[in-house]
């Protein structure tokens, strides 16, 4: 791990991948935003309070059915199972016990109710039922508590990177890529389980459906309030999921280390590393946003490009705490390693090659100083 955070880190490079395909469609009766609301900055610079982060356990062995794959999806249920999704296992999902231990493998690769074909972001309820995000099929698969099939909500209009449940499952706030008002951009979209979508909160014109993202992160705090990121910046706003002339808040900042890179057009391949929103959440009140930036130990004429199981060489997290009521830096941390949030939002995971294994390493972060806030409102 390091705390040092410079504008060196721009002149690394990285492999970015996203799986995208069909027709998009123009949304026609969408409510949609006018003029933002003004921004309030984000300190750049955290008091004596830092995050800590625990290692719970380890998900993958070579003696298991399926891989952890080298850029899983990965959330535990209410019942402390963990559920992985990956590509290379082709629609499956794995379930491992809550001591990290393999248990079955739900779905298959298809078309049909519980298959999948890139399965991608998942939600576990309360009741312990699990919502799987399919990034090619685009809709999303709501399973029982037994990995029995519930219903399945078509979001063919948008393709879909990330998604937070609302309303108790009653509606989902969709963000990926879309046309709103026939001009190609990432937005967030509020869609009820029909597939109907009722709002869109904010669309940021794009050059290609195609680009250098892994995820636009969602998340909904104590409130109700709906938190989306702004592509290509270190910025989110909060919106009333309704809709309305405009983000509730807008945060932002501009911190050295933050570089969006060039624009990406066509299919991503190898290009210079953009500092990319990876992971978003809410705890007690305090916003947690997880930054993908590239590696500053990676030397700028490294050779070939690496596998897959090494993103680790090419990128680090910044990984800020910040009180969304006043942009107030609670902690800051620099992790050697690309990190990412699950599903259930209380945890962060890192993919490391063991032995040509992937392997999941799974972490529980935490606030520690004495700078650090005593006690947080459950919302804002």
């Amino acid at each position: 791990m390091s705390g040092k955070l410079t504008a060196s880190t721009r002149n690394s490079w990285f492999i970015a991948f996203v799986v995208c395909t069909g027709i998009l469609v123009v949304c026609a009766g969408v409510p949609r935003p006018a003029a933002a609301q003004a921004l309030l900055p984000i300190a750049d610079r955290a008091g004596d309070c830092t995050v800590r982060l625990r290692e719970v356990l380890r998900l993958g062995d070579p003696g298991d059915p399926g891989t952890i794959g080298s850029r899983p999806e990965i959330t535990r249920t209410a019942a402390g199972e963990y559920i992985v999704a990956s590509v290379e296992n082709r629609g499956q999902l794995l379930v491992f016990d809550s001591d990290g231990a393999f248990l079955e493998t739900l779905g298959g690769n298809g078309d049909g109710p519980g298959e999948y074909r890139v399965p991608g972001r998942m939600r576990p309820g309360s009741d312990g039922s699990l919502r799987i995000l399919d990034l090619v099929n685009r809709r999303i698969t709501l399973l029982s508590a037994d990995g029995g099939w519930i219903e399945t909500t078509d979001i063919r209009s948008l393709h879909g990177l990330d998604f937070a449940v609302i309303d108790r499952g009653e509606r989902y706030a969709v963000s990926g890529f879309g046309q709103v008002d026939d001009v190609l951009g990432a937005t967030t979209e509020i869609v009820d389980r029909g597939g109907v979508r009722s709002a869109s909160l904010g669309a940021t014109p794009v050059e290609s459906w195609v680009v250098n993202f892994f995820r636009a992160p969602v998340a909904v705090d104590g409130e109700g309030s709906v938190w989306t990121t702004r592509a290509g910046e270190y910025g989110f706003e909060a919106w009333d999921p309704e809709g309305g002339s405009g983000p509730r808040a807008r945060l932002a900042g501009d911190p050295e280390w933050f570089d969006p890179g060039p624009p990406q057009p066509g299919a991503p391949v190898s290009a210079p590393a953009p500092s990319i929103v990876i992971s978003l959440r809410f705890d007690r009140g305090l916003l947690w946003a997880g930054t993908w930036v590239a590696d500053e130990n990676r030397e700028a004429s490294s050779g070939a490009a690496p596998s897959p199981l090494e993103l680790d060489r090419l990128l680090d997290t910044v990984l800020d705490v910040i009180d969304p009521a006043s942009g107030a830096l609670i902690a800051r941390i620099q992790r050697d390693e690309a990190l990412r949030g699950t599903g259930d939002d209380a945890l962060l995971f890192g993919v490391r090659e063991d032995g040509g294994i992937a392997r999941a390493v799974i972490f529980e972060p935490a606030l520690a100083g004495p700078a650090c806030p005593s006690s947080m409102s459950p919302g804002m």
